[in-house]
């Protein structure tokens, strides 16, 4: 599935936007009563909530994305030269304010695919297609609506909960709690799991949309930050149980652009390059060398490079400068003059001919996975040792061990929970995992001044020795970010900001 290639979203974009787009009557085009008069049209309004994971354009949502790393001891802002995004240099140095950019489009972009489901969701029921089409189609709007709502509720906490399409503007709504967030995410994703299909279900045309798995594996993870392990424990195991995703891909493989929706892959954002729609990701470029004609963001740390050490995992998370890569790139050129540790993320990398020929920021075709089968057995391995199953812990973190190539363990008690967090940043690395991992199981705090106190009193790294970044976490304040003003100012203040901002 292209994520976005059907003309039609040219009129579902316009007819879903802020309030300000929807207030006049668009001549030439159907009207927002008269579109969903068929199956295409109606599948076509749901192909414009998935493009709205990643927009058109570099600068909206793919950066964050990023933030997870970048906010973490796995990454630093990465480009060197303070001027240039300076709002990410900010998020990754948690000298963050309310007016900072990527925040605003996280909010903003992740506000606009809930509008974008809850119209398909209210309009579709009532278009003069099968029963059972129209079943579907709901059903991947309550994925995709939890899996924006999951978006929000781990970066800002409580947020405004919108069932009804009717833009925050027009809502004018306090924020509901945690608990009424999760609560709406659990209800979407149990719904939608009735009546998607599985993976091998899915038809060719429509491989890489929602699955009654990733229904499923959402949920478990949803459970896992509530620390309702019983609960994520049972939804992991159904997800394994289905017997649709695997590990048999090598680890080399997970990343790679030739192998989209592979056999370890639960749900990704499909891209792919297309010479006249703007289709593609922007992640490949925003962190590949200056040198190599990317931008140099996210750098990994020495602090990620020295603890997954010879792990065989590492030289496909971390390129190393001067390091060999392929045949263009035999010593790679990290440009560490405007590259803040010598390093680059290997994941997002793409080789020459991997590259497209034109706009590559916007139409670079390497799908973005959200959600793979190896952070799902991992999410088990938790769940079950908190519900005391250390056995089930054990045999799940070393299916991925396995797959990696290393050494089982055989940990008991703390250790063995020590293990599953260690497991997760050698094998999720650089996947934008790492800031959420810490924070929802309390140890961000620890985590990142370890990480300051390694930079500036321990590593002898060429690179990355030395550097301050992190120095203003606060940890009365940084498990969330800040709501934007903008936000705030729209709803004359009934929107409350986040403690510290």
């Amino acid at each position: 599935m292209k994520q976005i290639s059907y003309s039609i979203l040219t009129l579902i974009l316009l007819l879903s936007g802020c309030s300000d787009y929807i207030d006049n009557e668009v001549t030439g085009k159907q009207n927002l009563d008269s579109f969903y008069s068929n199956y295409s049209e109606c599948d076509g309004a749901i192909i414009g909530c998935y493009s709205t994971l990643s927009p058109q354009d570099w600068w909206e949502v793919d950066f964050f994305w990023l933030v997870g790393d970048a906010s973490s001891d796995d990454a630093f802002k990465g480009n060197n030269n303070e001027g240039d995004q300076r709002d990410f240099g900010n998020l990754a140095d948690f000298n963050i304010n309310s007016s900072n950019e990527w925040v605003e489009y996280k909010w903003r972009f992740s506000y606009q695919g809930i509008y974008r489901c809850n119209l398909a969701m209210e309009r579709i029921p009532e278009a003069p297609i099968l029963q059972e089409e129209i079943d579907g189609l709901i059903a991947e709007a309550k994925f995709l609506r939890a899996v924006f709502y999951f978006e929000l509720v781990k970066n800002f906490g409580g947020v405004p909960l919108l069932t009804e399409p009717i833009s925050i503007q027009e809502a004018n709504l306090t924020r509901s709690s945690e608990a009424e967030i999760w609560s709406q995410i659990e209800l979407d994703l149990k719904d939608a799991a009735n009546f998607l299909p599985t993976k091998s279900q899915i038809s060719p045309d429509k491989i890489g949309r929602a699955t009654k798995g990733a229904a499923l594996a959402f949920l478990a993870k949803a459970y896992l930050y509530q620390e309702k392990f019983s609960d994520a424990y049972d939804y992991a195991e159904q997800v394994e149980l289905l017997n649709e995703h695997n590990l048999n891909d090598s680890f080399e493989n997970v990343w790679s652009i030739s192998n989209p929706n592979g056999n370890g892959s639960i749900f990704e954002i499909q891209h792919s390059y297309d010479d006249i729609y703007y289709s593609g990701s922007a992640l490949p470029v925003l962190s590949r060398s200056r040198a190599d004609g990317g931008w140099g963001f996210c750098t990994p740390s020495s602090h990620l490079d020295n603890f997954m050490g010879d792990d065989p995992r590492r030289v496909h998370t971390i390129i190393r400068e001067g390091e060999y890569v392929d045949e263009e790139h035999p010593a790679y050129d990290t440009d560490p003059d405007q590259n803040m540790t010598g390093r680059i993320n290997k994941k997002y990398y793409l080789s020459f001919d991997e590259r497209p020929p034109k706009d590559e920021h916007v139409r670079s075709g390497l799908n973005h996975i959200l959600f793979r089968f190896a952070d799902l057995l991992l999410i088990k391995a938790e769940a079950a040792y908190h519900v005391g199953n250390e056995g089930e812990a054990l045999a799940a973190i070393n299916k991925v061990r396995e797959r990696a190539g290393v050494d089982e363990i055989n940990a008991a008690g703390p250790a063995l929970l020590t293990a599953v967090f260690n497991e997760r940043r050698l094998e999720l690395a650089m996947e934008g995992h790492r800031y959420y991992d810490l924070k929802r199981s309390g140890r961000l705090q620890s985590a990142m001044e370890s990480f300051l106190n390694y930079n500036i009193n321990e590593s002898t790294d060429l690179y990355d020795a030395g550097n301050d970044e992190g120095k203003y976490f606060n940890a009365g304040i940084h498990n969330l970010f800040p709501i934007p003003q903008t936000e705030i100012d729209l709803s004359n203040g009934d929107i409350q900001q986040n403690p510290g901002y």
